[in-house]
């Protein structure tokens, strides 16, 4: 019996790629994740290290008051990164998981044809076994009507 290959192989090994491409973009997404965090981080300690002067001219305060807005709104800006960073990330985690239960379909296919073919062999193997059992029962014991049986039978009476 000449052994039958898997046809989804090539499927397999697709959605293997496919699976492997997104982690690699789980990855990339994490990282910009990690790097919006610490934009915020870094907007947060700017902000709160400017302190208003607390005698200065009009115009100085007035300064400090438009720089501490404009920092907000970075700080505000960064946040809004981080919230988008994070939605990207459950997105390309939910793509993961989705490729990853597609691989994971079709290595059950594989698994199971494998089982297959594993049980035809070992029936195959069986069906050879069977038969040089019963060739070599035939040859070693001669069907009833032998002869040496028949004359013993003869002699008694």
């Amino acid at each position: 019996m000449a052994k039958k290959r898997f046809r989804l192989a090539t499927v397999l090994r697709a959605r293997q790629a496919k699976e492997d491409a997104l982690r690699g973009e789980v990855l990339a997404a994490r990282a910009a994740l990690r790097e919006a965090e610490l934009m915020v981080e870094r907007s947060g300690e700017t902000l709160r290290g400017r302190q208003l002067p607390e005698a200065a001219l009009a115009r100085s305060y007035v300064a400090a008051i438009s720089a501490r807005q404009a920092l907000a709104g970075e700080l505000f800006a960064a946040q809004r990164v981080v919230v988008d960073a994070q939605a990207a990330v459950a997105e390309k985690l939910r793509e993961y998981t989705d490729a990853s239960q597609a691989r994971r379909a079709v290595e059950k296919l594989e698994e199971r044809h494998k089982a297959e073919r594993a049980a035809a062999e070992l029936a195959e193997d069986q069906v050879l076994v069977d038969e040089l059992a019963t060739t070599r029962r035939s040859r070693t014991n001669p069907p009833m009507g032998n002869t040496e049986n028949s004359a013993e039978v003869d002699d008694g009476p």
